[in-house]
């Protein structure tokens, strides 16, 4: 590797398959398939950058009828596979458990959120029908995005800045796109690859416990995304609470409420998610910045031939630079 390229996808694997972050570990994830589920928790799952934080909002709004004040930080937390950490340091995750222990206690409905590919999720989920509400988004913008999370992560770990270029992108995308690389002997991306992740997810959509959204939809129309959402986990909104539910998800009001969240707890001498990291305003076709030609023609390649039976993505059909 070009010394002036920094490795942003380090990983554990699981059960010699599954490539998940290092802020997880086998005794996490066998808790995790393990869980206790009650009948009413809401699962939030999403490939990384593909709505998580966002979806989550709206679900707990939607809980409180979007009065916004009713939230905190202990509805905005990471996936529940992870540590329980807010900060990153060997020490921090050295005794931190995972966030799923902290949730184990919480009052009905709970909302979890998750990455896992399908087939690690919790064993009784499919046995207590809990509501699952999967988002996905354009493999491309999701890529970019998961991208440039990565390269704030990285921040943190070499305790200075890593900044974009063509070189830095190219190492990324060949660890995120099947095919690319040798699974054990070079790298991947945390979660594995968008397509599989998405595919798996897809075996559920006759199901009527099983909602889909793209991000795409919540981006062009959230008032109707909510409305639907509402409706799929049981929950009537009238058009007073519906407005309350959009305004409290909105960009602006999302970061101003994690800022809140994170001010309020520092001061206790806790840590809390940064809204720097996890709150983004999620543009569409930013991709087409950075994939070159040859890049954009693999991927699109690839997505021919993986996703030829998808009905989801039909609207993200491979077009050319």
């Amino acid at each position: 590797m070009s010394e002036n390229i920094v490795k942003l996808d380090v990983v554990m694997i699981y059960k010699d398959r599954y490539p998940l972050p290092i802020i997880t570990n086998d005794i996490f994830m066998e808790e995790f398939e393990n869980m206790e589920l009650r009948e009413d928790d809401i699962f939030v799952i999403t490939y990384p950058k593909s709505g998580t934080h966002w979806m989550q909002e709206i679900v707990n709004l939607i809980l409180v009828n979007g009065h916004v004040e009713k939230l905190n930080s202990s509805n905005r937390r990471i996936v529940i596979e992870l540590a329980d950490v807010t900060t990153f340091t060997a020490a921090a995750l050295a005794e931190a458990g995972p966030v799923l222990r902290q949730v184990k206690d919480a009052p009905s409905p709970r909302v979890l959120s998750t990455h896992v590919p399908f087939p690690l999720l919790p064993k009784q989920l499919r046995e207590k029908r809990c509501k699952v509400i999967y988002v996905y988004r354009h493999p491309k913008d999701a890529i970019v995005s998961y991208y440039n999370f990565s390269l704030k992560f990285a921040h943190m770990e070499y305790g200075h800045p890593i900044l974009h270029t063509p070189q830095q992108f190219a190492h990324f995308f060949d660890a995120a796109v099947p095919g690319k690389c040798m699974f054990h002997t070079s790298f991947t991306v945390e979660y594995g690859s968008w397509f599989d992740h998405v595919l798996g997810y897809y075996q559920l959509r006759h199901d009527d416990n099983f909602f889909a959204v793209s991000y795409e939809d919540m981006k062009t129309n959230l008032r109707e995304v909510v409305k639907r959402v509402a409706s799929f986990i049981g929950r009537h909104l009238d058009e007073d609470a519906l407005s309350r539910v959009v305004e409290g998800a909105s960009f602006q009001t999302m970061k101003e409420s994690y800022k809140k969240d994170h001010n309020q707890n520092k001061d206790k001498g806790k840590g809390v998610l940064d809204a720097n990291m996890f709150v983004h305003k999620g543009q569409t076709s930013q991709w087409t910045e950075y994939f070159t030609a040859e890049q954009n023609e693999t991927f699109d390649k690839l997505f021919r031939d993986k996703m030829v039976n998808c009905e989801w993505t039909v609207q993200y059909e491979p077009r050319h630079l």
